[in-house]
């Protein structure tokens, strides 16, 4: 049975994380995933570039083909321009009102090598136009550990990324079809209480 978390704090790796839960709730066992990228990139870097976007498609497709075959082509784009090594992303399916699905976006980077989509934009609006998507461009969040509002930066970064864990639009596909997926891991769970650690308070 899933489960739906429905309060505003979720407690993941001993730290309380901010987030969106209004209205349908959150699937937690997307949530955690990432949450889980999330932490891993705070502890690896020191600059974290966290990057929404959306992807409305043309026409109903049973797999989940375009969105993969776009994550694979900007991860290689991405690799190879900015010379980064590890690359952390989720992406969501979900269909509500419309006939077809639309997919949700995030990519957490290497804050020292990317600053701003603008590059990343380009590369996704060039795949979109081959592809007849339709991108929307979100919100885009630097998080640097040695200012003093990390903490608030990181925890509103993180409202805005569970934002892809709500249950509303879930569920309408194939069984055999995922409606999420998640880059591995760099770390493992056992880095807990990541801000904290950052704060002096661990």
């Amino acid at each position: 049975m899933k489960h739906i978390h429905y309060e505003d704090w979720y407690w993941f790796n001993d730290y309380a994380w901010r987030v969106n839960a209004r209205k349908s709730g959150l699937y937690t066992h997307i949530l955690r995933p990432i949450l889980s990228q999330f932490d891993d990139m705070l502890v690896k870097h020191s600059k974290v570039f966290v990057y929404r976007f959306d992807i409305r498609v043309a026409g109903y497709t049973e797999d989940n083909k375009i969105i993969s075959d776009l994550v694979r082509r900007l991860k290689k784009r991405i690799k190879a321009h900015y010379k980064i090594g590890d690359i952390s992303y989720c992406w969501v399916r979900e269909q509500e009102r419309s006939k077809h699905q639309h997919y949700h976006l995030v990519f957490l980077l290497d804050g020292q090598k990317v600053r701003h989509p603008y590059q990343l934009n380009k590369w996704i609006a060039a795949y979109s136009e081959f592809f007849d998507l339709k991108p929307y461009w979100a919100r885009y969040h630097n998080i640097r550990r040695d200012q003093a509002d990390y903490e608030m930066k990181a925890q509103q970064a993180c409202y805005h990324v569970s934002y892809l864990a709500k249950c509303r639009g879930k569920g309408y596909r194939p069984a055999y079809t995922q409606d999420y997926a998640v880059s591995r891991c760099l770390y493992s769970l056992a880095n807990s209480k990541i801000l904290m650690h950052h704060h002096g308070k661990y």
